[in-house]
């Protein structure tokens, strides 16, 4: 029913309670209500039929809301504040690739990560001469069975797939799905953009920074709406220096914005910035975009991605061999990277939380150590803080478990 508390809907077993008191009202007190009556079977299918219509009537009613409508509905309350659900999109980075000199890599090969992701390359690379037998690179050293190594690159690899699972803003290793011997070793680093579908709860955080940004208010309010809306665009920060001195702990020259970005294309996120930030308002950013105003002049527009926070992980298990699968470690892993890459610039990493993941991740674990490191020769049973503009990131690679 509605009062003046909004909606109620009343449980099963008050609509049964509430049925046999009115059966037993218009058949007599003596009237049998129990499960396994006539009478009572008919209640129960009558208050299954009102509960389900009951649970039809409050997702109406709360359809009407932000802050409580799902699905569908709520992306046409967004539409209503000129927001719509942001869809999936892959990740695209830089890859390097070493081998025989004069190999052309061609467009379309496909990479794989240790975790089985892949990417494709969407050019033709040409691997040209370093001059050198062997190179060392990312803690291998790379060679070619005669002659000097070959060296390319290309900013365009594409993820094969959609999601977020596909970023990866530090250099990590790659193997190849159909391995040809002139190839020797390729890597990967700063692949952005990959998004999964937006959530209903993200969606509903900039519905109301939306809201918000219609009424007066800051600038900054803008920006951050139209640069969150950028799909695969995780969170931003804004660092304002409003003096006439160079910030140097920042890098944020006198009068300008820093805004940092976590996510997304850099020509979607310029063009956000450049289409929200007021007219005179210096930007500033190691990666620059290029923009057009509607009378032909450009415009530099400049911002950060944050520093990826590389982190390490040691488990150590006391296992129960009867219980624990033989999939449990790759289980363990998974869990715990997809944690660390869901938190995001400027959280912490905090080790006490891996112990919830890991003991409900597998069965038959017994005892279990946690160790975090910014490096695998510094581990300790501590949390790690990322920076205001970093975010922190591992691999499968870096996560231990014995």
């Amino acid at each position: 029913m509605i009062d003046d508390n909004g909606f109620s809907r009343p449980t099963y077993d008050e609509l049964v309670d509430d049925l046999s008191a009115e059966w037993r009202r218009l058949f007599g007190e003596n009237a049998q209500t129990g499960g396994h009556s006539v009478g009572g079977v008919v209640i129960r299918i009558l208050a299954y039929v009102l509960d389900r219509l009951y649970q039809l009537a409050e997702v109406v009613y709360n359809a009407q809301f932000v802050d409580s409508a799902e699905g569908t509905t709520l992306d046409q309350l967004g539409a209503n504040a000129g927001v719509a659900r942001k869809a999936a999109a892959p990740g695209i980075g830089k890859v390097m690739i070493y081998g025989t000199v004069g190999y052309v890599v061609p467009s379309g090969t496909l990479l794989k990560r240790s975790d089985s992701l892949m990417y494709v390359t969407t050019e033709d690379i040409s691997l040209t001469d370093t001059g050198h037998a062997s190179v060392d690179v990312n803690g291998h050293t790379v060679a070619v069975p005669t002659g000097t190594v070959g060296y390319g690159s290309s900013d365009y690899l594409y993820a094969e797939g959609q999601g977020d699972a596909y970023n990866c803003s530090t250099k990590t290793d790659l193997e190849q799905v159909t391995p040809v011997e002139e190839i020797a070793y390729a890597y990967m680093s700063d692949v952005t953009g990959g998004a999964d579908e937006e959530t209903d709860d993200s969606l509903r955080e900039r519905i109301d920074l939306a809201n918000t940004s219609v009424r007066p208010s800051s600038p900054y309010d803008g920006v951050l709406s139209a640069v969150r809306a950028v799909t695969g665009v995780n969170s931003v920060k804004i660092i304002t220096n409003d003096t006439m001195i160079d910030d140097p702990t920042t890098e944020t020259p006198a009068k300008s914005v820093h805004i940092y970005v976590d996510g997304g294309y850099s020509a979607d996120v310029g063009t956000a910035i450049f289409s929200s930030l007021a007219a005179g308002i210096a930007t500033a950013g190691k990666t620059v975009v290029r923009c057009t105003d509607i009378a032909g002049n450009k415009h530099d527009v400049r911002f950060d991605y944050p520093a990826g926070l590389p982190v390490y992980v040691s488990v150590k298990l006391t296992k129960d061999p009867d219980q624990y699968p033989l999939d449990g470690d790759s289980a363990i892993k998974a869990a715990i990277a997809d944690y660390i890459d869901g938190i995001g610039m400027g959280g912490t990493v905090r080790y006490t939380y891996l112990y919830k993941l890991i003991y409900d991740a597998v069965p038959g674990i017994v005892a279990a150590d946690v160790k975090l490191g910014k490096t695998q020769s510094a581990m300790a049973a501590a949390d790690i803080a990322a920076s205001p503009t970093q975010t922190p990131a591992t691999s499968l690679d870096k996560v231990v478990v014995v």
